[in-house]
């Protein structure tokens, strides 16, 4: 199949399951709404654990599967695609300001459109609500399913489904020369343009503002709320419970081979190390500049949005060149690229915490005397979540496999790319074993540090 068929056929899944997903998000954000503090943050981490959850692992864990039955991998590709983009489309929604026009004055203009029999006049001015209305605030939200639906590669790879992200993989491997891929690359960028010209100005019109977002879910009924908890629910049981489950109890037995073999534990170690400090260079550095300003986050987030796969190839062109290659062989280009995709990613979660902090109990906090109580309040409202936000960003750059797999130097391999390569061979105790460890180990690491800080703030 051609790259502009694998672009048609990729661009319709994400159209499609886009369409599938809208109720879904819908619905959790309204249930969310109605929740308190305290059951909210944990529906919300919930919410977050499927798009925490490595695709890597998920591809290796449905690989044996869609093999054994390769007319249903486009369909469990599908499915999993779903799971990672709900959340996505829900914060978008939480994240987007107030819209200038709610269902009752849209309701108000549809009532007196049918006093005056709906002329021509005032159907464009429904349709104006309209657009004004619910459309400007599912824009966004659609705009980024979309994104990670085309943009997806670990689970397209391992399952051996159509994408145009592993046509790139499968010709870097196979030699093409720079200029060729270079030149293919325009395709993909083509046809996410629009879509991320979209996103780039609402990111435009809606950093900074004060306005939170809707809370039009305030008034939805006991049925949406419990709806939209089983959602996320199942969200987690497929995303995370499944693929864990998959992969199997003899990951036990491959950890006490591990146990066992000290040079593997060493190499192993060498490799979490390695893509870790990366990881917690390009993702502190993405959040530090998505801080710095409006103007930079947003026009530092256009060329994220394009994902790292073409980003990477873009970076080897550039570094390749006489100018830059001195520092071809060095973490240089692997920080910055992670950094720069990071950028949107950082700059939508400043978003959302923008529009659910409480300024009016973090001022309170700070004029509190006592200062035990004060470190605990402000450390809740306002600390804790910016820790979390940044862990969140270095997990994201600590799993992606693109950037690790072209822009890794002599010397550095990073884990990913070896699990990777393993992976497509077939499932085996010590490799889940390996895995496991692998994308474990920042978890328990970030997990523990969280715990030590929360504990000196109480």
């Amino acid at each position: 199949m051609s790259l502009a068929a694998m672009c048609w056929w990729t661009m319709v899944r994400s159209v499609v399951l886009c369409l599938l997903a809208w109720p879904v998000c819908l619905v959790i954000e309204r249930s969310l709404k109605r929740l308190s503090d305290s059951l909210q943050f944990q529906m919300l981490v919930c919410l977050l654990a499927p798009v925490c959850f490595p695709e890597l692992l998920v591809g290796y864990s449905l690989r044996d599967y869609a093999l054994a039955r390769p007319r249903w991998a486009e369909a469990l590709c599908s499915v999993f695609l779903l799971v990672r983009m709900i959340p996505v489309g829900t914060i978008a929604l939480l994240a987007a300001p107030r819209s200038s026009l709610d269902a009752a004055a849209i309701h108000c203009r549809w009532l007196l459109n049918q006093g005056r029999s709906g002329s021509w006049h005032q159907r464009i001015e429904l349709a104006r609500c309209y657009w004004h209305g619910p459309i400007m605030t599912a824009l966004p939200a659609l705009a980024l399913m979309s994104i990670v639906a085309f943009q997806e590669f670990e689970m397209a790879a391992l399952l051996q489904t159509i994408s145009w992200t592993d046509w790139f993989v499968a010709a870097q491997r196979l030699g093409l020369e720079q200029n060729e891929m270079l030149r293919k690359s325009l395709w993909p960028i083509l046809w996410q343009l629009p879509v991320l010209i979209g996103v780039m100005r609402w990111l435009q019109t809606s950093t900074g503002q004060t306005d939170q977002a809707s809370d039009d879910g305030a008034g939805a009924d006991r049925k949406t709320l419990w709806t939209g908890i089983f959602c996320v629910l199942l969200l987690v049981i497929l995303g995370c419970l499944i693929p864990i489950k998959l992969i199997g109890w003899r990951t036990i037995e491959g950890l006490s081979l591990l146990l066992r073999q000290h040079s593997q534990q060493w190499g192993l170690a060498s490799e979490i190390v390695t893509s870790g400090a990366v990881a917690v260079c390009a993702g502190m550095s993405a959040w530090t500049i998505s801080g710095l300003g409006k103007a930079i986050a947003v026009n530092g987030s256009f060329l994220g949005l394009f994902g790292s796969l073409l980003l990477s190839l873009g970076c080897v062109a550039v570094f390749q060149q006489s100018w830059f290659h001195w520092l071809y062989d060095t973490p240089f280009p692997w920080v910055l690229t992670l950094t720069i995709w990071l950028l949107p990613r950082a700059a939508i979660l400043r978003l959302w915490l923008h529009a659910l902090r409480n300024d009016e109990a973090a001022h309170v906090a700070q004029l509190v005397k006592r200062p035990g109580s004060q470190r605990q309040l402000l450390w809740r409202l306002r600390d804790q979540p910016r820790f979390l936000a940044a862990s969140l960003l270095c997990y994201w750059a600590y799993c992606d496999l693109p950037t690790a797999y072209m822009l890794a130097p002599t010397g550095m391999a990073s884990g990913l790319v070896r699990l990777y390569n393993f992976m497509h061979y077939g499932r085996s105790s010590a490799l889940s074993a390996e895995a496991c460890v692998f994308f474990g180990a920042p978890v328990v690491l970030v997990s523990l540090l969280f715990a030590s800080l929360r504990w000196w703030r109480d």
